[in-house]
């Protein structure tokens, strides 16, 4: 792992700082993954259950998890209703990956989205706010891409391979927008052929 830079520890003291504030314990890992329920790998998480914000550290876009899944707490602290509304969602979209029929699938999926694309924004906002050395454009086309994956698991009924997430794709992110300013509500066919063609 290569050596932080001071605005890099500044950052992570501030993380622990706040998670501390709101009795959150800040796990970062020097692995580069995590496992989830299910066996599922990720590169973070935010649990405001067990009351834990972990993130695998030994990869090159650390930063990048950490600002995200710290603002995840962020959204949990102001109990707005992207998070009210998406940690049910969340719920039932874990149940019906895991084979279980969920009604109103869409719906359910609709609001883990939301809870996403709310995130992102916040990721964006924290990183220009700190002046962290993170390629803002380029961000944002990768959150485009996992924020539409979730509209794309409506279709594939799974989670993506950890070697092929949607935003380390390099066909899948060069064919998103750099803005937030696409239609989230509705997978096009155009996106919807992508993601199929590249496995994800």
């Amino acid at each position: 792992m290569k050596r932080r830079t001071a605005k890099e520890i500044r950052f992570v003291k501030y993380i622990r700082k706040q998670c501390k504030l709101y009795g959150i314990k800040c796990d970062l890992r020097n692995v580069k993954y995590l496992r989830l329920t299910g066996n599922i790998q990720c590169s973070g998480y935010f649990d405001e259950d067990a009351k834990i914000l972990a993130v695998a550290m030994n990869r090159q876009d650390w930063m990048e998890i950490l600002a995200h899944e710290y603002c995840h707490l962020t959204q949990w602290v102001e109990d707005c209703k992207e998070w009210k509304n998406g940690v049910n969602g969340v719920a039932k979209l874990d149940d019906w990956l895991s084979g279980i029929s969920v009604r109103n699938i869409k719906k359910w999926i609709g609001y883990s989205r939301d809870l996403e694309l709310d995130n992102e924004k916040r990721t964006v906002a924290l990183i220009k706010k700190w002046g962290l050395d993170i390629d803002v454009e380029m961000y944002i086309k990768k959150a485009n891409a996992y924020i539409q994956f979730y509209n794309y698991m409506y279709h594939s009924r799974k989670w993506s391979n950890p070697g092929n997430a949607p935003y380390s794709n390099e066909v899948v992110v060069e064919a998103m927008p750099d803005t937030f300013r696409m239609r989230y509500g509705i997978m096009s066919k155009r996106l919807l052929k992508l993601y199929k063609e590249q496995n994800i």
